[in-house]
């Protein structure tokens, strides 16, 4: 979404305003419909103004706010945004059924003081994703939008101020507008007390003198020729001028100007009409900067980088002057604001923002191109500039930020992308830049890379994985295998882990940590992570079918799907209740990523299902940012402990001390503990003799179909009756 808003202030009128900000959201999203409403007077309806169906233009309506999306957006400050079902989601709202509207967007326009006045609203008739760039551009449309809205209502009440001010002069003396009367040979007769406070001048000063007093002497003759020619036409002006006070200061106005005729059809009087609009012009001024600017850093903003690539692609075209798109994420910024708060986080990046300028050359463009993400467009320099100019940047971000007693140590990702005689949009040269910086984020190296053919296969490859994993999981085609847990007393099997496996006929076996990585990009973790629950579920109860009935299920749970299912805790237990198992029978597995980076919404949900009897585990402990608290807040059944601290036990002292330490702990806050990665004898029974209640590895068994795991139940916890044909296993409806 590269489009400027600058044409939104070159408009004449409100209705054409509306209009081009409705064709500006037919272009950008191809939305089925959008409109621009105003509330009614009762607050309880809206009454459209603007509204386009399929890009044209059509007849407006009113309609109830009572059960409608519509109802939330106004009660939200922010963008109020439905990707799917959304007619399911607010049934009482039959136009979203009738129209056949499956996503929405909307967001409240607000006066001066945030009161609402009326809603900028996109359906569509398809499943639509949402992403920040979307939400914010619909966000900066609507602040536009609203300054007009409120530009309309102040009109409207200068033109009930006209109707009423021949009948009552309380009118006149008090109006919050400055008024003139000038007498047919416009030499000003009255003038009200806001008009001597707008200009200076008291009305004795003024009374038989022209109006040109005021004059700016900023205007051409032929703006006023014309000014007065309508006037005397049509019987009415209006525009913005400048006029100068008393004191000499030049001040922007809007001003009407009315001829009053008498019974004959003669002119009698001018009534002048004008407010200072300095305060319109500043926010215009505002507008201009935030369309462009991102307000934190004063960096330019996505679009309007985008904007100036685009043009350095059209000079690259026409005079081969070559150009680079560096793009730079800075690794860990999360945990700065989780650790520090968003405050420090704000002042790291205004920080990062300082010392980027000053490693570039003045015509050299920068961004803040989302949250900790900064892309920089070398112009005019050939590649090899550009790479240096990414290590000066790789040095400079690497040195300690000083805030205060603190001391910030920071690394980044930097990708670059050159300009090519192929490259045909702004978008795809960025993007390059983006997957040259993933590269580097993947292996880790806080370094640079440059895009390749090869970075563009693994980008493709990302692509076409992505597209299958949609595919698979509509169809239900991915694979569930179960890894047994332990227990280290009797040699038991207690539970399983449930973990998805993917083999695919063209490109053989799809690694988890690849796929689950892409259902995160591509918002596809949560019908994954349900998929799998459903899948664990009812094989579970097919175990206990077989008499296997004191044993469990473990399912992992990621950050998305706590922050994106819209009710997590009810989606489980209904789950549950479907394949009638208790839910005793279930542990849900987060990562101690997912307990800081989501903890909020973490504590709420894995909380509430332990109130229900739902088991919880903590994974891979000890490979984040450990935090006691963190055991405390969450309340967490189990610990588990990271297969890189078990595997190098035996030969790693400090290891040992942390297993037994953390072994302790966990016992004393009533929890226990699995050990993840056992693969040898020797590593169960060293873990047996610090206490540890539960092993899990290569040792006992990798992941396995259900129809092997039956065969290790029998092998550990004896033959308890014959199982059925294993061709019945899964034929619940899952």
């Amino acid at each position: 979404m590269t489009s400027s808003f600058n044409a939104l202030y070159q408009c004449s009128c409100s209705e054409q305003a509306y209009e081009l900000a409705l064709s500006m959201i037919d272009e950008a999203f191809g939305a089925a419909h959008c409109f621009v409403g105003k509330l009614c007077a009762n607050v309880t309806e809206v009454q459209t103004v603007a509204y386009h169906q399929d890009g044209a233009v059509r007849a407006n309506f009113q309609y109830p706010l009572a059960g409608s999306p519509c109802a939330d957006a106004l009660k939200s400050v922010d963008v109020c945004a439905f990707g799917d079902n959304v007619a399911d989601l607010f049934p009482d709202d039959t136009m979203l059924a009738e129209l056949g509207i499956e996503a929405y967007i909307g967001v409240t326009l607000r006066d001066v003081s945030r009161q609402p006045i009326g809603i900028l609203v996109a359906l569509f008739d398809q499943q639509r994703t949402f992403d920040q760039v979307d939400e914010q551009w619909f966000k900066d449309l609507a602040f536009i939008v609203a300054a007009q809205a409120r530009h309309d209502a102040d009109l409207a009440r200068k033109d009930e101020l006209l109707a009423e001010l021949s009948l009552r002069n309380i009118v006149f003396e008090q109006s919050k507008e400055a008024i003139m009367i000038t007498d047919n040979n416009n030499r000003i007769l009255r003038v009200n007390p806001t008009f001597e406070l707008y200009t200076g001048y008291r009305e004795s000063e003024l009374k038989g003198r022209s109006p040109a007093v005021l004059s700016s002497g900023q205007h051409s003759p032929e703006f006023y020729y014309e000014m007065w020619r309508q006037i005397e036409q049509m019987g009415h002006w209006r525009g913005e001028i400048y006029n100068r006070r008393k004191s000499g200061e030049i001040y922007p106005e809007e001003l009407s100007i009315t001829v009053n005729r008498d019974a004959n059809g003669q002119i009698t009087h001018y009534i002048g009409l004008f407010r200072d609009i300095s305060e319109w012009k500043e926010n215009e001024r505002q507008l201009r900067f935030y369309a462009s600017q991102e307000p934190l850093t004063g960096l330019l903003n996505r679009r309007s980088f985008l904007e100036k690539v685009e043009q350095h692609i059209s000079l690259f075209r026409a005079q081969e002057q070559h150009a680079s798109v560096l793009f730079l994420n800075l690794d860990r910024f999360k945990d700065i604001n989780d650790l520090y708060g968003p405050e420090i986080g704000d002042k790291v990046l205004i920080a990062v923002a300082l010392r980027l300028q000053n490693c570039v050359r003045n015509h050299d463009v920068i961004s803040r191109y989302g949250g900790d993400e900064f892309t920089i467009l070398i112009a005019d320099a050939k590649p090899g500039h550009a790479h240096r100019c990414a290590e000066k940047v790789l040095e400079r971000i690497h040195q300690p930020i000083r805030l205060g007693d603190l001391s910030i140590e920071l690394s980044c990702s930097i990708g670059i992308a050159h300009m090519h005689s192929d490259t045909d949009s702004a978008t795809v040269l960025v993007r390059n830049a983006n997957h040259a910086m993933l590269s580097v984020k993947r292996a880790q190296s806080h370094s640079i890379a440059v895009h390749s053919q090869e970075i563009e296969a693994i980008y493709l490859r990302k692509l076409k994985l992505r597209d299958k994993l949609h595919k698979l999981l509509r169809f239900d085609g991915l694979d569930v295998a179960y890894q047994p847990v332990i227990d280290n007393q009797s040699g038991r099997i207690v539970k399983f882990e449930a973990l998805a496996r993917w083999r695919d006929e063209e490109l053989g076996v799809i690694r988890p940590d690849e796929f689950i990585a892409i259902a995160e990009e591509f918002g596809l973790v949560a019908i994954l992570g349900q998929f799998v629950l459903r899948k664990a579920l009812a094989d579970l109860a097919w175990i206990h079918s077989q008499g296997y009935n004191d044993i469990s299920m473990a399912v992992n749970r990621s950050a998305s799907e706590f922050n994106h299912v819209l009710h997590p805790v009810d989606t489980v237990l209904d789950t549950l209740a479907d394949c009638n198992l208790k839910p005793s029978c279930l542990t849900i597995e987060v990562t101690e990523s997912v307990a800081i980076h989501a903890r909020k919404q973490a504590e709420g949900v894995l909380n509430e299902l332990r109130s229900k009897g739902v088991m919880v585990a903590l994974d891979d402990f000890c490979t984040g940012y450990s935090s006691l608290s963190h055991l405390i807040d969450l309340h967490a059944d189990y610990i588990k402990i990271d297969k890189s601290f078990t595997q190098q036990m035996l030969s790693e002292h400090k290891h040992q001390v942390v297993i037994a330490s953390v072994i302790r702990i966990a016992s004393e806050l009533d929890m226990e503990v699995i050990a993840e990665g056992v693969e040898t004898q020797q590593q169960q029974q060293q873990l047996r003799e610090y206490g540890c209640h539960f092993s899990q590895g290569y040792y006992y068994s990798p992941a396995v179909p259900l129809k092997e795991a039956m065969v290790l139940l029998a092998k550990h916890n004896g033959d308890v009756q014959r199982p059925n044909e294993f061709s019945n296993i899964g034929s619940k409806s899952v």
